[in-house]
């Protein structure tokens, strides 16, 4: 990273950062890669199960994000479309090498064959994990007793009834204080460039 380069671009949104990626700004690119790499590697090691296949990957993964950036379509969140690059690059890259290495043979039948591969969620489960600590943020805006209620969803995995139990509260009450939070709290995202054309980093908190 060249320090000072891209100081300017730390506190942008993924989406104003590609922006100017497609401008060939390489600061932004820089915030991006460091933001996002981290993440990614551990993404794309679950698939290959090779820490070096999986770093070449990443730089794989970026280069191709710096030439086509513009063929990014602006709905859905950026995390996600790097994941869908890195995914594709993985298993093309397991497609390849399949016939020549046992293990990676393996790797590649055992994804292939899994939930996760049927149906992609590490798009998602990267998403959420990289935005928790803005969540917690958004969180730390609304009302306590809002708070509490989405603190017990979203990071203990209660339901709207077991939540009413803990808290000794009518359930209709919980489900009302989780709508307004959850509004609140994606509003704040909203404005602060964490949500953007539809995308929530917000899990849904509809079970009851």
């Amino acid at each position: 990273m060249l320090q000072g380069f891209s100081d300017k671009y730390t506190n942008y949104s993924d989406s104003v950062l590609l922006q100017a990626v497609i401008q060939k700004e390489i600061g932004a690119f820089e915030v991006l890669y460091s933001r996002h790499a981290p993440r990614l590697y551990h993404l794309l090691l679950r698939i290959v199960h090779d820490e070096s296949m999986a770093e070449e990957l990443v730089q794989d993964t970026f280069c191709q994000a710096w030439q086509k950036a513009g063929q990014y379509s602006g709905t859905g969140a950026v995390t996600s479309w790097l994941c869908q690059i890195a995914r594709n690059k993985a298993l093309d890259q397991l497609r390849r090498q399949k016939a020549h290495s046992p293990m990676l043979a393996e790797n590649f039948e055992l994804f292939e064959s899994s939930p996760v591969y049927r149906h992609p969620s590490l798009e998602s489960e990267f998403e959420q994990a990289w935005t928790q600590q803005q969540v917690r943020q958004a969180l730390s805006q609304i009302p306590n007793e809002q708070r509490l209620c989405l603190e017990l969803v979203y990071f203990e995995g209660l339901t709207h009834q077991e939540i009413a139990e803990k808290m000794d509260t009518p359930l209709g009450t919980i489900k009302t204080r989780i709508r307004i939070g959850m509004d609140k709290v994606e509003r704040w995202l909203l404005g602060n460039g964490y949500a953007s054309n539809g995308w929530s980093p917000m899990p849904s908190l509809t079970h009851s």
